[in-house]
């Protein structure tokens, strides 16, 4: 059984044992994947964290399933919902963790958040003024996070780039746009 024809099948019967092994086999180690390269990346945990943060956000998903499963749509909105989860999850784990600023900067922060009450003045700056002055792969990055209203993660996500390499280059584009 494909993690599609799971996922139809649980809408169905929302406690069939087959298709949940199939869906867990799909998602745990990609999710694991995913949840490590944050965690080491940011330099906040272990591996042992990871696994641990996975399990839980995975017991979740299966308590909430009679109440989310409408809500999703196939495998790929599974698995976005699944790191959205993650994601959630290590936000609400490190945010009093002064080491894990950057980690929660880069996972949380929207532009429209990011400036508070004077968004728009700055939108207007960044856009009229700063991005002009950066180079084309910082302009469209920048471009992007000002605009669509995504986080860092979100854009790395998007571009189905490792987040230890859109960091680094999201972190340089900052810089030059500080500059």
């Amino acid at each position: 059984m494909t993690a599609d024809a799971a996922i139809v099948r649980l809408r169905e019967h929302p406690r069939d044992t087959q298709a949940w092994e199939v869906v867990y086999r799909s998602v745990q180690k990609v999710l694991l994947a995913y949840v490590s390269s944050l965690i080491l990346t940011f330099r906040v945990g272990s591996s042992e964290e990871a696994e641990d943060l996975v399990h839980e956000v995975l017991i979740a998903f299966f308590e909430r399933w009679p109440v989310i499963r409408e809500k999703i749509e196939g495998f790929e909105g599974t698995l976005w919902y699944l790191k959205r989860s993650c994601r959630n999850l290590l936000v609400d784990r490190y945010r009093h963790s002064r080491s894990a600023d950057q980690m929660i900067d880069y996972l949380s922060v929207q532009f429209s958040t990011a400036f508070g009450s004077e968004a728009a003045l700055y939108r207007g700056l960044f856009i009229n003024e700063i991005l002009d002055a950066l180079p084309k792969e910082c302009r469209n990055l920048l471009r992007r996070y000002i605009e669509e209203d995504l986080s860092p993660a979100d854009l790395a996500d998007e571009e189905g780039a490792s987040h230890a390499a859109f960091y680094s280059r999201w972190y340089r584009c900052i810089q030059r746009a500080r500059k």
